[in-house]
């Protein structure tokens, strides 16, 4: 009888140790998972907050955007420079060529893909230098009038339907998105519909347009000489 005992309490002791190990092994599996869930959910959540999105944009065979160069930008580049560069292309649009080299320079000077630039300005007010929408957007980048006071502060411009005085405030409103989101769909997002309103869109997984696409497809376009 008491032999019995013995084995009982062994056979149960024996059992609630097999147990606690299922139970050890089954808790650090569900650990994992959830630590994998966890760590997901926070770098989706990061991607966003940082301007990386948590899809990329897949590039063919063009540029979007240089390499991104840490700069923050709190005034107008020098506007004096030196014209001759081998790299400066000329497209086929109704645009000038002193403008059209203008915004080249500008765009080197902001460290922005020139064609990305030109894509933008066929995009918003297809080379009309002149148009004014009905949301009160101004010339070839289409800056909206609410911009006007703090740029005119900031740059000096006071024209926004002339073409230079417009790409000035175009490309430094473009570098300073840069400088928060970095990747090219993001900037876009936050230049076509506001800061507000994209983030809105990226809460929610959203991170290209109709916009951004338009402007994709004109810049390949641009580069292709169709």
């Amino acid at each position: 009888m008491n032999y019995s005992k013995n084995l009982n309490k062994k056979t149960i002791a024996k059992r609630l140790m097999t147990s606690w190990v299922i139970i050890a092994v089954v808790s650090l599996v569900i650990g994992l998972l959830v630590g994998c869930a966890v760590k997901g959910h926070m770098t989706a959540k990061e991607g966003v907050k940082t301007g990386q999105g948590t899809t990329e944009r897949v590039t063919d065979d063009f540029a979007v955007y240089g390499a991104y160069d840490d700069k923050i930008f709190t005034k107008e580049i020098p506007l004096d420079w030196e014209t001759g560069d081998e790299d400066f292309k000329t497209y086929d649009v109704k645009m000038l060529l002193t403008e059209q080299e203008y915004l080249f320079y500008l765009c080197k000077g902001y460290n922005i893909d020139y064609s990305l630039m030109m894509a933008v300005i066929q995009v918003e007010s297809s080379f009309d230098k002149d148009v004014v929408s009905s949301s009160n957007d101004y010339g070839y980048m289409q800056i909206n009038k609410m911009n006007h006071a703090e740029l005119t502060k900031i740059l000096g411009v006071t024209d926004y339907l002339d073409p230079e005085q417009n790409m000035r405030a175009g490309c430094y409103i473009f570098r300073k998105l840069f400088e928060k989101y970095q990747q090219p769909n993001l900037v876009l997002m936050a230049y076509n519909m506001g800061e507000t309103g994209a983030k809105r869109l990226w809460r929610e997984g959203i991170y290209e347009t109709e916009y951004t696409q338009k402007v994709f497809a004109a810049q390949k376009s641009l580069q292709e000489g169709d």
